[in-house]
């Protein structure tokens, strides 16, 4: 199912009429163009903003009941243009391009954004720099830019929509219903008129057994859903060749009035999002033409994408186009693995972004052993305290937290925002307000419950002002390596995974680590899930347990291991697992807490086995620090 697409005049083009089928008669007009109202169209600006990334903020369950963190919705993505593939994405449900949300409430934004529409950039270091509208999915308009003007974008930037499409009808087809498309694109798709019916050319034909989520919506915004939860509906359908910016004829459904299924009916829609593996979900298509009457027909051509209407560059990479992974009852076959090997080019990069954020206001707290304490050291601006630095003797310290603490912004809590679950160390964070603004840096972890950290170089930090926008590049959630897929990547970069000197020995993966530590003495941070988002504490308030496995050695960013820890989803006690994490902060007088530890590699008995090096530590491995000779 994965042959390759063929476009060009020479292409026979086959014609597959929707409705019932009309008695044989005699020839009637040879099919001819079609003419629309165009001229009488209003055209309306409307204004939208660059709208956050917006993952799940939990684990979704599967149609086959696994749990996954459910990636690529909204934000700015790098990676994902029009002609990549849908399949094949460490995602779910991703949208293609930049989505972009009302700027002002009222619904005008949705209502008369139609693909194809001009987009002009009316703020942020863009401003002036134009892109089109490509999609609608859920409450955002789908947008793709240049792809060096994407690099400029961050959240919140305003654009405005030249909007043209809205009231558009075809001439003699007045129950064809055209919604969300601008003329020029209506024109440039090449819509025949013949018998009575619009022929449209459309990739596939969809039949309505397997259209999903979207009856009951309205018909100027949101989407229906090809439905790709049973694999095998994959592969008899070809679904794995479709691309974005695909159309697609959706049979038996009206967008019209509303969206539901009618008998007869037909959508013809745009693809704009990847598949999902939750029930009832799938392949994202934004309507822009139907028909309850049977008058519109499918014409089968493969290279019908509106982004070659629309003369942009189509990409033919993208996607690993595969679609059997979690098929039900497939049992696993491990292979002899020689090297290790991600499967990087399938992450989505996404824009994530925080605020450097201010610390609290001290007061005395009560340590393990009844003595006062100030509890110093966490958020703001640490002009002290970097990576690589101890985690012990900081005067009143306390969780002391290194560099800088930034905050998501766009969800009540930071621990549901964007940046606190897809953020991942290793990542380049850049400053993009502010005096130090175009100062990069890494992403260096998360202190979970509120701050995330990143590290930035001297003099921006001295250029750094509380408040200042901090924009992650985001990649690395679904990282996997080929042959140990069952072994949970988390938090890390393929960037990171490069540096961190593993090597395969005997079958297993061999990492190199500070210190092993014993699972009975991790403290705070248990039973909190997704473990994307988390830390959790080695406890120091033992001094005996102190003394004896050498916390005071201990830096920040070092690598250590804890034993008979299993930290997939969230942490807890496995005899015989192993989870590898860095720490992110400092000691704690508190009782039950510590260092704490980003897991960034969890795996059960026999999989991975490690070895000491004392220079084990992300600070050098990210070029932070020089490592010592």
């Amino acid at each position: 199912m994965n042959a390759k697409r063929i476009a060009g005049p020479t292409l026979a083009l086959a014609l597959c009429l929707v409705g019932t089928a009309a008695p044989a008669a005699a020839a009637g007009p040879a099919p001819h163009g079609i003419t629309t109202n165009r001229d009488r169209v209003l055209v309306i600006a409307v204004q939208g903003q660059v709208a956050a990334a917006q993952p799940s903020r939990g684990y979704v369950v599967t149609w086959d009941g696994r749990p996954k963190v459910a990636n690529g919705t909204g934000g700015i993505n790098y990676n994902l243009r029009l002609g990549d593939r849908v399949f094949g994405w460490a995602g779910d449900r991703a949208t293609v391009g930049v989505a972009a949300e009302a700027a002002t409430p009222g619904g005008a934004w949705l209502a008369h954004a139609s693909i194809g529409n001009e987009v002009r950039l009316v703020g942020g270091a863009g401003q002036g720099e134009k892109g089109v509208v490509v999609g609608k999915f859920g409450g955002y308009v789908l947008i793709q830019f240049p792809e060096a003007t994407t690099d400029k974008l961050t959240v919140g930037d305003r654009l405005q929509v030249k909007a043209d499409g809205l009231g558009l009808e075809i001439d003699g087809f007045k129950d064809v219903f055209v919604h969300s498309l601008a003329p020029d694109l209506l024109e440039k798709m090449g819509l025949r008129a013949a018998d009575g019916r619009l022929e449209v050319p459309v990739v596939k034909e969809i039949p309505a057994e397997i259209v999903g989520q979207g009856a009951g919506g309205g018909a100027l915004s949101g989407n229906w859903h090809i439905q790709t939860c049973y694999p095998p509906d994959i592969e008899k359908y070809g679904l794995d060749e479709l691309r974005f910016g695909d159309l697609v004829l959706l049979r038996d459904t009206q967008s019209d009035y509303g969206r539901g299924y009618y008998k007869g009916g037909a959508t013809v829609g745009v693809v704009c999002g990847s598949p999902s593996e939750q029930s009832g979900l799938g392949i994202a298509v934004t309507a822009v033409l139907s028909t309850r009457f049977g008058k519109l027909a499918a014409k089968i051509d493969p290279a019908a994408n509106i982004g070659r209407y629309l003369g942009l560059p189509l990409s033919d990479e993208g996607g690993a186009a595969t679609a059997t992974a979690g098929a039900a009852g497939a049992k696993a076959v491990r292979k002899p693995v020689t090297a290790l090997k991600l499967n990087a080019d399938s992450l989505i990069v996404t824009a994530v972004e925080g605020v450097v954020q201010p610390t609290y206001a001290p007061d005395y707290s009560v340590t393990y052993d009844g003595k006062p304490w100030l509890d110093l050291g966490m958020a703001s601006i640490n002009y002290r305290v970097s990576l690589g630095d101890t985690v012990y003797g900081w005067a009143q310290g306390d969780h002391v937290e290194p560099d800088v603490t930034i905050q998501g912004r766009d969800r009540p809590s930071p621990s549901e925002c964007a940046l606190a679950v897809l953020a991942c160390i290793g990542n380049e964070a850049e400053v993009v307000s502010g005096e130090a603004r175009g100062a990069k840096g890494y992403y260096i972890g998360r202190h979970a419950g509120s701050d995330d950290k990143v590290w930035l170089p001297k003099d921006a930090v001295e250029r750094l002002a509380l408040g200042d926008r901090v924009q992650v590049r985001a990649k690395g959630l679904g990282l996997k390596i080929e042959g140990f897929e069952d072994v949970k990547l988390n938090k890390m970069s393929p960037e990171l995974f490069g540096k961190l000197g593993l090597a395969l020995e005997g079958g297993q993966i061999v990492v190199p680590v500070v210190m092993e530590v014993p699972g009975h003495i991790m403290g705070s941070g248990f039973g909190y899930q997704p473990v994307e988002s988390l830390d959790y504490d080695i406890q120091t308030t033992c001094p005996e347990v102190i003394e004896e496995y050498g916390l005071k050695k201990l830096k920040l960013g070092d690598v250590v291991a804890i034993r008979d820890h299993s930290d997939v989803y969230s942490p807890g006690r496995h005899v015989g697992a192993v989870t590898i994490g860095t720490v992110i902060h400092g000691f704690s007088e508190m009782a039950g807490h510590g260092p704490g530890v980003n897991p960034i590699i969890s795996a059960m008995p026999g999989r991975i086995k490690v070895k000491i090096d004392p220079n084990a530590n992300i600070a050098y491995y990210l070029g932070i620090r020089q490592k010592p000779n």
